[in-house]
C-alpha cells in the first residue's frame, strides 16, 4: 500500500472508513505481486490498483460488502477457477487478495516510519478467527518479539512482501517498508546528475560525493538526498554499506577510483559499477590488482557501467545503469530469499 499511503493519511485524518484489498499472493503470470493494493473509502472513493483493471471491479465489490459490515475475506482469481475468466484475468495466473478493514490508527505511524526511513512492516493475520487483525512491527527495536514479530521482522530485513507461518501457526501476510536503499554516486559531471534523477525514481537514496566542493551544490544536484565535499575513498570508510546499497564511480580518475573501488569492493554493497575508457579500465585494474584486489572480487565490478546499447547522452547512459541497477536487484533478491521458508494459500 506503499504507494497510495498518502491518499490513505487523507482519509484516515478525515475518520472516513477504509476497506482494503491487497494482492498477498501470485502464481504464475499476474500483472503485480504481494503488496499491490487497492482501497475504497465508506465514501465510494477508490485508489491503488491490483491488477490495474483485471479483477478490480471484483474487489470493489467485496470491499463494499465488508465497508457494509460484512466480514473480511480471503478471494481467489484466475483461470483456473472459472471465475477469473469472468472478472477479466486472462493472463493464466492466479491470485489471492485479502479484503480487510483498514486499521486508521496504523496509517500515520507507517507514514512517519517511511519519511524517516525507518523499517517497518505490517503483519495481516490471514487466519479465519482473527482474519484481517493488523499490527505493525519496527525492524529497529530489540529484543526477543513474539512469534508474530519474529516472523515478520525476516522478510521485513529482506525488504520483501509475502505470506509466512509463524511458529504459533498462524498465517500471517507481511507487508515491508524498508528505508530506501543507498545510491552512491562519486563525481560531478552530467552524467552524475541524470543518475540523481533516475536515482531518485527508482526509489534510492542518492547520495553525490566528490572533494571539489565548487561543484558539489544544490544547485548543480538539486534532488540529490546527501551533498558530501569528501574524497570517495574516505566516505566509504564512514558509510553504512549494505547488500541494498549501490555504488558508482564516475569521476574518469584513477586517483579517485582506485582508492574507492578498494573500499568498496571490499564491502558487501549488491552493485559496484566504474566509468571509463578501455584504456582507462585496463589500467585501473592493474592498480586495484597491485593493492590486493583479487579476480573474484574484481568480476563484481561492473565496467564499463549501463548496459552496453550505445547510450551517448547522460541521460542515455543513466537509463543503462538504471536497468543494470534492476538486474542486480533481481538477481540478489532471489538469492537472499531462496531458502526463506513461505507458506501459501493458493494449491
Amino acid at each position: 500500500m506503499k504507494d497510495i499511503l498518502a491518499t490513505l493519511e487523507r482519509w484516515s485524518r478525515a475518520d472516513v472508513p477504509v476497506v482494503l484489498g491487497a494482492v498477498v499472493e501470485r502464481i504464475g503470470s499476474a500483472p503485480r505481486g504481494p503488496g499491490a493494493t487497492l482501497a475504497v473509502s465508506g465514501g465510494g472513493q477508490v485508489a491503488g490498483s491490483v491488477t490495474g483493471g483485471c479483477v478490480e471491479p471484483a474487489v470493489i465489490r467485496e470491499a463494499k460488502e465488508v465497508l457494509a459490515g460484512g466480514a473480511g475475506r480471503l478471494c481467489r482469481y484466475g483461470l483456473t477457477d472459472g471465475e477469473g475468466f469472468d472478472v477479466g484475468l486472462a493472463c493464466g495466473g492466479t491470485i489471492a487478495i485479502a479484503v480487510y478493514d483498514l486499521d486508521r490508527a496504523l496509517v500515520g505511524p507507517v507514514a512517519e516510519a517511511v519519511a524517516a526511513d525507518r523499517p517497518v512492516a505490517v503483519a495481516v493475520r490471514l487466519d479465519e478467527s482473527r482474519f484481517g487483525e493488523q499490527t505493525l512491527v519496527f525492524g529497529d527495536e530489540n529484543g526477543a518479539g513474539s512469534a508474530l514479530e519474529d516472523s515478520t521482522r525476516r522478510l521485513l530485513e529482506l525488504d520483501q512482501n509475502g505470506i509466512v507461518e509463524t511458529t504459533d501457526g498462524e498465517l500471517v501476510f507481511v507487508e515491508s517498508f524498508a528505508p530506501r536503499p543507498d545510491l552512491f554516486l562519486f563525481g560531478i559531471s552530467d552524467h552524475v546528475a541524470a543518475l540523481v534523477t533516475i536515482g531518485k525514481f527508482l526509489g534510492y537514496r542518492v547520495t553525490v560525493c566528490d572533494p571539489r566542493k565548487t561543484f558539489v551544490t544544490r544547485d548543480r544536484f538539486p534532488q540529490a538526498d546527501v551533498l558530501v565535499d569528501e574524497w570517495p575513498d574516505r566516505f566509504l570508510e564512514q558509510a553504512r554499506v549494505d547488500t541494498r546499497t549501490a555504488i558508482c564511480l564516475l569521476t574518469h580518475d584513477l586517483k579517485l577510483d582506485v582508492p574507492a573501488l578498494k573500499h568498496a569492493l571490499a564491502s558487501k554493497a549488491g552493485f559496484i559499477g566504474a566509468i571509463g575508457s578501455g584504456k582507462t579500465r585496463a589500467e585501473r585494474d592493474a592498480r586495484l590488482r597491485e593493492e590486493g584486489i583479487d579476480e573474484a572480487d574484481l568480476a563484481r565490478l561492473h565496467a564499463p557501467i549501463g548496459i552496453q546499447i550505445g547510450a551517448r547522452t547522460p541521460e542515455e547512459v543513466a537509463i543503462t545503469v538504471a536497468a543494470q541497477l534492476i538486474e542486480s536487484n533481481v538477481v540478489a533478491h532471489a538469492t537472499r530469499t531462496a531458502d526463506l521458508p513461505r507458506a501459501t494459500v493458493l494449491s
